[in-house]
């Protein structure tokens, strides 16, 4: 870079015409010498350009002595070491006396490099300066979402990588700095970035990225009085087009999720696989007021929001006064529903409570008696239910455990004057099966766990920016894995309610008109459950409240009707479900095609709630057209295969009792207890499911396919005769001596179940807060 002279040892001559000249010079010697200089006199005259004088780091120079240094190490070596340079002024007079500055070499550089430690030397090498190269690439580091420990780690690997795991590289802080240097770069990253640690400046910086977020379409708005940010992603925009999002939504808080305690509160609807947000906000407390500039911020953010409805018929909440509140002052229309799962579990803590005096004994009889209560089908057996809980009907020797305890009686009567909010008999098909808001609380922890790693935030901004970066790219990756053929919770739903309902034959079903069927429990039985395809109901008891069914799932499997409660298990849905995730950027239809083509292929949209989904596809119809020549997938409908082909099902028939046969034959030890207990089992058969049941789980102990490294069983009765603390699965046991020492107790938590809980009489886990 520059012409260098020496002229006598240790001085030289260069082409160094300025003071970013000298910079220059002294960044390029101190990266080929593996030294730093610290600028001790810089001067300015009217007779030279500049004169810099330079000592070694280790020098003593603004540091204190080794001795006065209590903190830690001390690089003050009192090194001597030094570098002058003076540019000298190119004029007439200085060219005719001085040769080398008529040449272009003006400078003067004398070096002095007596050094009184070593240069080479791992510590040595530990206290050189990063260069800027190193420190834009950690910006880099910083602005792709990692941690301080991470950028370290992932810039140690590439130097490994490059220059192997021994390198002198590594050593080298020029290119691997050490941690106090990256945490100081971090501060700085966060400060430019994410704006002050809290304050006015906080809301300053996050004026100042809006633009930003806009430019990737991303809604951001907030207010100041009361603090309240709602996030709402392209991923969540387009959820706002599901179907089903006009008919329930997922309302829970979480905090202490940044340092500064800031409440966030996730809004999700369910879809096809699960559940996708459809907004977030942040507030500062989880009082109304500051719930309701959150939600109004949302209202004004999403005019056409929940599927162009305005507002979901139903909120799924726990049971928080101040969310609820701001839920009906938002939206009036919609209706706040509480949790089954809260209900069931404040109950339970009710009883276990000292103040209430209620004996360990009577607890699970109190709690079955709610629980009756709460899941009774109907008013009226929900009513009835009531009436036995309070004490007003005899129920044999619970009614005595009733009126042991009129502050239950008390209590069940204020749980009363809320029926509406926690009963399931006043539910419909609206809500889609879902009783409870652990959709909710799974996605907080996954914000907690994935998105922020357990890690408080900085501030709120860098809330915001976790939101719209990692927490959008975990739902993009599970919509995607599933799109691609990954998982398949759909489909396995949808077989395992197909299997169920092998005993359906197209006989039990009777078409009525107007998407309307009855499906006839049992041949030669009155009694039928009515299911509307159009709605998603079913009379049964899962089917009533929106679950897909195996009725539902016969009365699919033979008319091919479409539900929109029915699994994504169509290639149209996984395409559609694609676009959820990707938007304008996803692929052709032919891409989300499965291997083998069956009968779902030809769904509509409407079949998987994507009613108000924009799409791209040429059809627009809602009909199914299902050709005679469709191929029907052997894994879902091979029993229902069995039954419809007559000639088929006799092939097999006579196959079986012929094994049977020959295997009596062959094996003529079979003993007569064994005999007899095959002959019990045939005689408990009553009904035709009963019978499928028989057929399709006879020798259910061997293994209908061979797979590699397959576990040895034990039998049955090992396991319960093992000690405690055995394993209780097929796995070697431990063998030889115990190791010798102190045994600590392990301290088992208690499960966060509440039935098992309730089934043990002990007080349930607790997950979170102090209210739940």
């Amino acid at each position: 870079m520059f012409d260098l002279i020496e002229i006598k040892p240790g001085t030289f001559r260069a082409n160094l015409l300025n003071e970013d000249d000298i910079k220059e010079y002294i960044k390029s010697y101190s990266l080929k010498t593996n030294t730093n200089w610290c600028v001790v006199s810089s001067k300015i005259s009217t007779r030279f350009v500049c004169r810099k004088i330079f000592k070694c780091h280790h020098s003593s120079f603004h540091k204190k002595t080794p001795e006065e240094n209590k903190k830690g190490k001390s690089k003050n070596s009192n090194c001597q070491a030094k570098i002058e340079i003076l540019i000298k002024l190119s004029t007439k007079d200085t060219k005719k006396k001085d040769v080398y500055v008529k040449d272009g070499l003006p400078a003067v550089i004398s070096i002095q490099n007596d050094h009184n430690h070593t240069v080479v030397s791992g510590e040595a090498l530990s206290y050189l300066r990063p260069t800027r190269d190193v420190n834009i690439q950690f910006e880099e580091y910083f602005n792709s979402g990692l941690g301080i420990s991470e950028s370290i780690k992932i810039h140690e690997e590439k130097i490994e990588l490059k220059h192997g795991i021994n390198s002198i590289e590594l050593a080298n802080a020029h290119m691997n700095p050490k941690y106090r240097t990256v945490r100081y770069w971090y501060d700085e990253w966060k400060k430019l970035n994410l704006g002050p640690h809290s304050g006015i400046g906080v809301n300053k910086k996050l004026e100042e990225k809006i633009y930003e977020y806009e430019k990737n379409n991303i809604i951001v708005k907030f207010q100041e009085d009361p603090f309240a940010i709602t996030i709402i992603t392209p991923i969540m925009q387009r959820a706002h087009s599901l179907n089903f999002a006009k008919d329930i939504a997922f309302v829970d808080s979480t905090a202490s999720c940044d340092s500064q305690g800031h409440s966030v509160t996730f809004m999700l609807t369910a879809c096809g696989i699960g559940a996708v947000p459809l907004a977030v906000m942040i507030t500062k407390c989880q009082s109304s007021d500051d719930y309701i500039a959150a939600f109004n911020l949302l209202k004004e953010a999403v005019p056409l929001a929940f599927c162009s409805q305005g507002y979901p018929l139903q909120f799924i909440t726990d049971d928080s006064e101040a969310e609820r509140q701001a839920l009906q002052y938002v939206w009036p229309d919609s209706k706040s529903l509480l949790c089954r799962f809260h209900i069931c579990q404040s109950v339970w803590r009710w009883l276990f409570e000292k103040k209430h005096n209620i004996d360990a004994a009577d607890r699970k009889i109190l709690y079955g008696q709610f629980q009756a209560c709460l899941q009774a089908p109907t008013i009226e057996e929900a009513e009835i239910a009531f009436e036995i809980v309070t004490g007003i009907l005899s129920n044999n020797d619970a009614y005595n455990i009733v009126t042991k305890y009129p502050q239950w009686i008390n209590y069940m009567n204020n749980y009363w004057k809320r029926k509406e909010l926690w009963r399931i008999a006043f539910r419909d098909e609206s809500m889609h099966g879902h009783h409870t808001n652990n959709f909710s609380e799974v996605n907080v922890r996954i914000f907690k766990d994935i998105v922020l790693s357990r890690y408080k935030a900085y501030n709120a901004v860098a809330l915001v920016n976790f939101i719209c970066t990692s927490m959008e790219e975990y739902y993009t990756r599970r919509l995607r894995n599933f799109v691609n053929g990954r998982h398949d919770t759909g489909r396995l739903l949808f077989e395992d309610q197909l299997s169920r309902s092998a005993y359906i034959t197209k006989d039990l079903i009777e078409s009525i008109g107007d998407n309307l069927y009855r499906v006839i429990k049992e041949h030669g039985l009155s009694d039928f459950y009515e299911v509307n395809t159009a709605v998603g109901y079913c009379s049964c008891i899962k089917g009533k409240f929106g679950s897909f069914c195996k009725h539902q799932a016969a009365v699919f499997n033979f008319y091919k009707d479409k539900m929109p409660n029915l699994p994504a298990i169509s290639s149209e849905s996984r395409y559609l479900l694609a676009k959820l995730a990707f938007g304008d950027a996803v692929q052709e239809k032919e891409f989300y095609m499965p291997l083998v083509p069956n009968i779902t292929h030809n769904l509509s949209e409407s079949e998987i709630a994507f009613d108000c989904l924009p799409s791209t596809s040429t059809s627009t119809s809602n009909t199914i057209e299902c050709p005679d020549d469709t191929v029907i997938n052997d894994n879902i409908n091979m029993n229902l295969e069995i039954i419809q082909n007559e000639n088929l099902a006799k092939e097999y028939k006579e196959k079986i009792c012929s094994l049977i046969s020959n295997n009596f034959s062959k094996y003529q030890s079979t003993s007569l207890p064994i005999l007899s207990k095959c002959i019990q089992r045939l005689e408990n058969v009553k009904t035709a499911t009963g019978w499928d049941i028989f057929l399709a789980t006879a020798g259910s102990s061997i293994s209908l396919r061979h797979r590699s490294r397959a576990s040895i069983r034990v039998q049955p009765t090992t396991v319960s005769r093992r000690k405690p603390g055995i394993t209780r699965g097929s796995q070697r046991l431990p063998v030889g001596r115990p190791v010798t020492g102190i045994k600590k107790k392990k301290i088992v938590k208690r499960k966060r179940n509440l039935q098992e809980n309730v089934n043990l009489n002990i007080p349930n886990a607790k997950s979170h807060g102090t209210k739940y």
